[in-house]
């Protein structure tokens, strides 16, 4: 026997309307038709869905099951703002769906943010960095590390490249930026956003990527962002994009995570044919940056030639998928899992000064652990270990 869910249909529809999804998006996620949805939606039908079916929809759509019933007006969509796709895909392959649903929750995470702060007294970082030399990679790139205070001592000191990710991201968001990963979309299809506002702009990060990858994504969004725009971005490492905008944006994260007299600094005397990958995945752990970044860097500063870096990357990616593909065997013999450290994963993927907000709101009794849990998607045990690690910021 079904158990019928009487939702408002006017809702189901503003809600599928407003956040930009497809029919297809909801096809491909919960397995109903455009008629299925359609029928729901019409306020002259009588036919409704079941609670499981409605569960469904409410969690590809995002929101509190509980929203289904409530009046479209009392409904928190946010408008979706205007951003130029700088992607490299053509528009014929892109359903934004999964994007407009990430905007939302980052936008929600921005709100949490403000109204969070406004309640705990605490003053709202401005964002005022500015440069003012249109076209000067290195000047940009100089005027970036030194207002964020990325110098040489820190960077080559930082130990891994998740702690040098977590400290730029923490840098940028004390420059009045906020700093949020989104989930679902598959990293060729968006590598990261950002959206220009005059209070909080906001950088999008994609968590299927690796920490080196999000760190070079937060210095090529927030160059967006130092120009007033808003962006949608797939092609993080290739200078040789189309867009203009992109190769500018990607010359000026490369200088700033990997400064070109630094880079020749610690090469010292080693010539092109002695640039191998192993040099280069040294060279990548000291500067806490890819491989592809290095290479990358390598051939803007005139040590190996476009060929060779065309023949280096090739080597990266195939010991990178000889690698995964062992540890993936070696755990399909051995019956090894990798255990999965829940508050890790929610202080990798929530802005810093969200993080930094639980915490004081947590010691001044504003959030409770449920509160904190229920945000960040992970059972309450995993609290303590989620409020030491924001401790040692």
């Amino acid at each position: 026997m079904y158990i019928y869910a009487k939702i408002n249909k006017d809702t189901l529809k503003y809600i599928r309307e407003k956040k930009g999804v497809s029919f297809d998006y909801i096809s491909r996620t919960v397995n109903f038709t455009q008629e299925r949805i359609t029928v729901w939606e019409d306020t002259s039908s009588d036919k409704i869905p079941t609670i499981n079916q409605a569960k469904a929809i409410a969690k590809c759509y995002r929101i509190p099951f509980a929203g289904l019933y409530m009046n479209a007006e009392d409904i928190n969509v946010h408008h979706l703002p205007s951003m130029r796709n700088l992607r490299t895909l053509p528009d014929s392959v892109i359903d934004n769906s999964a994007l407009n649903l990430a905007i939302d929750d980052i936008l929600s995470a921005r709100d949490l943010l403000m109204e969070s702060k406004s309640a705990l007294k605490e003053a709202m970082p401005k964002f005022t960095l500015s440069v003012d030399a249109p076209d000067d990679v290195l000047f940009w790139a100089k005027t970036i590390r030194d207002s964020l205070g990325i110098t040489s001592d820190i960077q080559y000191k930082t130990p891994s490249a998740r702690q040098f990710y977590l400290l730029v991201r923490n840098l940028v968001e004390e420059a009045g930026v906020f700093v949020h990963c989104f989930t679902g979309i598959d990293n060729n299809m968006v590598r990261g956003f950002a959206i220009y506002e005059d209070e909080l702009p906001i950088i999008g990060l994609n968590n299927e990527d690796r920490y080196p990858a999000k760190t070079f994504s937060i210095i090529h969004e927030l160059v967006h962002l130092i120009k007033r725009s808003s962006a949608i971005c797939n092609e993080m490492f290739n200078s040789f994009s189309a867009q203009m905008e992109e190769v500018f944006c990607n010359a000026v994260a490369g200088e700033v995570l990997v400064p070109k007299a630094n880079l020749i600094k610690q090469l010292g005397s080693y010539t092109a044919d002695e640039i191998d990958y192993y040099l280069i995945d040294s060279l990548a752990a000291k500067f806490s940056v890819s491989k592809e970044v290095i290479c990358r860097r390598l051939l803007d500063a005139g040590k190996i030639h476009q060929q060779q870096y065309y023949s280096l990357n090739d080597i990266i990616r195939i010991n990178y998928e000889t690698e995964r593909e062992e540890a993936k065997e070696n755990r399909r013999l051995t019956g090894a899992t990798i255990p999965r450290n829940m508050s890790r994963e929610a202080v990798d993927q929530t802005s810093s000064s969200l993080c930094k907000t639980f915490y004081q709101g947590y010691r001044e009794g504003y959030f409770d652990k449920q509160d904190v849990a229920r945000y960040l998607g992970i059972k309450q045990n995993h609290i303590d270990n989620f409020m030491w690690e924001v401790s040692k910021w």
